[in-house]
């Protein structure tokens, strides 16, 4: 008997097992992020959250690729969603005039010029819930929506050119904190061949400050590192994106 109900118990513990690994599934998925309100707007470092006390980010359209894991929770098309995604965004059309023209003023009095813009990366994690409604064995809809946090980076701003008539170093460099905010999701998409999967999803990345120092060298000479605070800058953005089941 005790073999017997120990066999049983192993069978019962494959069964259950066996069915959570069938509700058990991921998504690996690429696509295109487009900025939205005052996080795409800008024309000047100085009147955005980068380097002045304004809240506009000045993004252009950025790639994506995120992970997601789909848990079963017993109710047939209902399950626990678990997401990170990456997000890379540049600057947009008006901000790549403004640091061309910076490039171009400072060739006036330098040699080897080069100004690095700032970029986005933004890694937020979420959890939440998913619902799949099949229509037939080749094709389902889907809705899904989460919440959890975002870690923010910029990347850094470098102005740099040795003079011309002394041959001196000439560099302003800011350099960005990391910043952490909360952030949501919500999205809906279809469902191919249970294993194509095209979405389009709206992301709040969460408001926080920009903080960071700035070190400058002119002619040589490297002047005391100052602290910044700017302004709350707003990722917030439209994600259209091709996945693949798994």
């Amino acid at each position: 008997m005790k073999k017997l109900a120990k066999v049983l118990a192993l069978a019962f513990l494959m069964v259950v097992g066996s069915q959570a690994m069938a509700q058990t599934h991921g998504c690996m998925s690429l696509g295109a992020s487009f900025p939205m309100n005052g996080f795409a707007d800008g024309e000047y470092i100085t009147t955005t959250a980068l380097g002045g006390n304004y809240d506009d980010g000045g993004a252009g359209i950025g790639f994506n690729a995120g992970l997601k894991w789909y848990f079963g929770v017993g109710v047939k098309g209902l399950g626990v969603m678990l997401s990170v995604d990456g997000f890379y965004n540049g600057p947009n059309a008006d901000m790549k005039d403004f640091y061309k023209k910076t490039k171009s003023d400072m060739e006036t009095w330098c040699d080897n010029v080069s100004v690095s813009s700032p970029k986005y990366i933004n890694v937020p994690a979420m959890l939440g819930l998913n619902y799949n409604y099949e229509l037939n064995d080749q094709f389902g809809v889907f809705a899904e929506a989460g919440i959890g946090g975002d870690m923010r980076f910029i990347t850094d701003y470098n102005v740099k050119g040795s003079s011309k008539v002394l041959s001196l170093k000439n560099t302003v460099n800011s350099d960005y904190d990391m910043a952490f905010a909360l952030a949501w999701q919500v999205g809906v998409g279809v469902e191919v061949s249970k294993n194509l999967i095209i979405s389009c999803s709206l992301y709040d990345l969460g408001k926080a400050p920009v903080k960071g120092e700035t070190t400058t060298v002119v002619e040589g000479v490297e002047a005391p590192t100052t602290a910044f605070e700017y302004g709350e800058l707003h990722p917030f953005m439209v994600v259209g994106r091709i996945g693949f089941r798994f």
